[in-house]
């Protein structure tokens, strides 16, 4: 099973959300420890343009995220709006 490590701007954008989407966002990020690449109960893609980075989808919000391999750790940089995660990047 994989690890997470937050980044500190994700972490405050997560953190703003409402109780039910952050409940939602936890139960969402406890499966995609069990496989970042695929699971059937998440929305995961990976990020066109990069060889690393993968996209979680959680109702409206964004979750960008890279994968270490060698030390099972999943690093979440970068989480916000559907329309305004990817031009931050």
């Amino acid at each position: 099973m994989y690890s997470l490590k937050i980044h500190k701007k994700a972490l405050k954008f997560l953190n703003a959300q409402t109780p039910a989407l952050k409940s939602n966002i936890r139960q969402k990020l406890n499966l995609l420890k069990e496989n970042p690449f695929s699971h059937e109960l998440l929305d995961i893609k990976k990020l066109k343009d990069t060889s690393d980075y993968f996209r979680l989808r959680v109702r409206n919000i964004r979750i960008i995220y890279k994968i270490d391999g060698e030390e099972l750790l999943i690093l979440i940089t970068n989480a916000g709006n559907r329309g305004e995660i990817y031009k931050k990047k």
